[in-house]
């Protein structure tokens, strides 16, 4: 996954970005709140990992904004010193899914990730099979149909629409795709991206006749739209 890390201690910051990449997360540190919002405004993750007391905005703060401005609901655990049950109910009243108190424990913090990763797939991902509408993705056969007629594309184009499918509705940066779809080690550039794009739109042919869309947000990156009245 994506995570996004607010922690203004810059030496715990980078032990717990270390515990991240260990369990093959991909981990990007912002020391202040305002640094993590910008950067919402124009790239996207899987989830949201917020200290509670950081400068210029609070993790607070930055979560009731995500609540507010997001286009979808992203997991969000806070870490936080405070442990009274009148605080930890204020957070997790503001939209919080879970917290983890301070000291970080690294056991219990991936623990925690891992339960509420499965709490997300299991409302996006119900099984081998998933239904969108005239479109099935079969994820053992790692094929795609449409009005179950099979349609040909190749595995990262699989790759591509089936994690399009599950994050319908939601703006994904560019960079966020070429990362789940071809790995953050990858060296492409956008244009391969770009390219496979308007292949999938093609084959699949995601236009609101079929009840989807497929559409570009100028320099952001692409989201998957199903489109009201659609099949």
């Amino acid at each position: 996954m994506r995570i996004a890390l607010l922690e203004d201690d810059t030496d715990l910051a980078k032990v717990v970005g270390l515990w991240l990449q260990a369990a093959g997360h991909d981990c990007r540190h912002f020391a202040n709140g305002r640094a993590l919002i910008t950067a919402l405004h124009r790239d996207t993750f899987d989830m949201l990992v917020l200290d509670w007391i950081v400068p210029d905005m609070s993790g607070e703060e930055v979560l009731r904004w995500a609540r507010e401005h997001l286009d979808w609901r992203i997991p969000v655990i806070f870490t936080t010193v405070r442990n009274a049950a009148d605080d930890i109910a204020r957070i997790l009243d503001a939209g919080a899914d879970d917290y983890v108190t301070k000291p970080i424990r690294e056991k219990e913090l991936l623990a925690r990730i891992n339960a509420l990763a499965r709490r997300t797939l299991a409302q996006e991902q119900p099984g081998n099979t998933e239904h969108y509408g005239r479109f099935t993705v079969d994820t053992e056969r790692r094929q795609i149909s449409r009005d179950d007629e099979n349609i040909a594309l190749t595995e990262k184009e699989f790759e591509l629409v089936a994690f399009l499918f599950r994050h319908a509705g939601r703006l994904l940066s560019r960079g966020h795709i070429l990362e789940a779809v071809w790995g953050k080690s990858a060296d492409l550039t956008t244009r391969t991206l770009d390219t496979h794009i308007s292949r999938v739109r093609n084959k699949l042919g995601l236009v609101p006749e079929n009840g989807w869309r497929l559409k570009g947000i100028y320099q952001q990156g692409y989201r998957l739209e199903h489109l009201e009245g659609g099949d």
